[in-house]
């Protein structure tokens, strides 16, 4: 294990510290797949139809294939899709530099579709716009939408627990510059739905008893019976675009969004609103990452206009509403709420990151996913974790935690898997934002659920 450690991390520094990798680079005879080509056949390549395919795994155990993995799935990802096959549309030219939608990762699975009440079953996979997909909806709700032709819904979430919808984890909601909630949304992918349902768990019978022969839930790790890449889940964040916003620089959709508030479930301002993409967190289990793989995007605005003015202090920086169910908008529908003076506290140390996003940003220029950028990647790295702390600003705004970085009062050593020590506590003001330390935590009384939250979601 040392040699190959030592071998790997020299090749690294001297060989792989390119963004992109030849055919016969660092550990390996020969490298395969989309993150294999060299800089030169990349810029003469362009965007081409096998982009559209979501990468299985990293090539190479190292930050820059880790980064460049990150890459080659938001590009996957957010490629335009064919809503009747839920997969990437690659007729007649369509090329994510169009910037239509939908795109791939909206044409997976909602929670709340998979995870529905007593007496009904999980909706059929890729059944996205029917009756059966949207039987969670209110039916108050529905009908705005039938008025509106507009059938994308995103509301206050229930509960902070279930991580979604508009609620950061135990922080509240997040207020833009226009003085609006910030949405949030979560997918899963065909291979983790496939699990979860053939395996009974979206219910707390069918989890008891998968319990009492699986201390732990094993998702999908790379290819399998239940998919072709391994469990995936997408976690959005959508603002509402205003007059002060340059539209033309987000990835946009039409949804209605509605509030908890009082006796009916309609916003009072205006529905349908025109969202904007501001964040973008992708994990992934593929076969070389058991404890999955965490890349995290965000618009390149988010910390110099949508959630930061620069002619105020930042002394109140990353600050939640602080109050309990607070309300978005008055009667007459104008936003009432400060908005949150976002800033990133701890910036991640990784020296390939840079270089990557220019590449890419740079093969899509002209689209607006030119206007977004890797934040980093978090992975494991034989015994620990690489990248160990990561944070996007638009969902852990309030989790950053301290400046240095840290995880607690106690030290991180090389090869400890620091999120079994019981002093490791993610949720803490005193502990920083590491998407694989929160989500190692996803734990029931009697079931480990392998780093996802959702199998908390079970109504019955």
């Amino acid at each position: 294990m040392k040699k190959t450690f030592f071998t790997l991390s020299v090749c690294a520094a001297f060989v792989c510290s390119a963004v992109f990798f030849s055919t016969t680079g660092c550990g390996s005879d020969k490298t395969e797949g989309k993150d294999s080509l060299t800089t030169d056949s990349m810029k003469t390549a362009g965007i081409s139809s096998s982009y559209s395919i979501v990468p299985a795994d990293m090539k190479l155990q190292n930050q820059a294939s880790a980064d460049t993995f990150s890459w080659l799935s938001f590009i996957a990802l957010n490629w335009p899709s064919n809503p009747s096959t839920c997969s990437a549309d690659t007729s007649n030219g369509m090329n994510i530099l169009s910037g239509t939608g939908p795109v791939v990762w909206e044409t997976y699975m909602d929670p709340e579709q998979v995870f529905v009440k007593e007496g009904q079953q999980p909706a059929a996979w890729c059944a996205t716009a029917n009756a059966d997909a949207l039987k969670h909806i209110p039916a108050q709700v529905l009908e705005l939408g039938k008025k509106t032709g507009v059938n994308r819904y995103i509301h206050i979430a229930s509960k902070t627990e279930s991580l979604d919808e508009i609620d950061q984890v135990f922080g509240g909601p997040l207020v833009d510059q226009n003085k609006r909630f910030v949405r949030y949304e979560i997918r899963m992918n065909m291979d983790e739905y496939n699990f979860i349902t053939q395996n009974n768990l979206w219910n707390n019978a069918g989890q008891a008893t998968y319990a009492k022969s699986n201390p732990e839930v094993q998702m999908p790790q790379g290819p399998s019976t239940y998919g072709p890449v391994g469990a995936m889940e997408i976690k959005a964040s959508w603002k509402v675009l205003g007059a002060n916003d340059d539209t033309s620089s987000f990835y946009t959709i039409q949804a209605i969004v509605y509030n908890n508030e009082g006796d009916t479930l309609i916003s009072p301002g205006q529905n349908p609103v025109t969202l904007g993409l501001v964040g973008l967190h992708i994990s992934h289990r593929t076969a070389s990452q058991a404890n999955w793989v965490w890349s995290t995007f965000e618009h390149n605005d988010n910390l110099t206009k949508s959630f930061h003015n620069p002619n105020i202090s930042d002394s109140a920086a990353n600050k939640p509403i602080g109050v309990k169910n607070p309300k978005e908008l008055d009667a007459q529908g104008n936003p009432i709420q400060t908005p949150t003076q976002v800033t990133r506290v701890n910036e991640i140390g990784d020296p390939f990151r840079d270089g990557i996003n220019t590449h890419f940003q740079g093969m899509l220029k002209g689209s607006v996913w030119e206007n977004y950028h890797l934040v980093g990647t978090q992975w494991f790295q034989f015994e620990a974790v690489a990248q160990q702390y990561l944070a996007n600003t638009t969902m852990e705004t309030f989790l950053q935690g301290p400046k240095p970085a840290s995880f607690g009062d106690f030290p991180l050593r090389q090869g400890e898997l620091f999120f079994t020590d019981p002093r490791y506590q993610p949720f803490s003001s005193t502990s920083s934002s590491s998407c694989m330390g929160c989500h190692y935590t996803a734990t029931s009384s009697n079931l480990r659920f392998n780093f996802s939250f959702l199998l908390f979601d079970t109504q019955f």
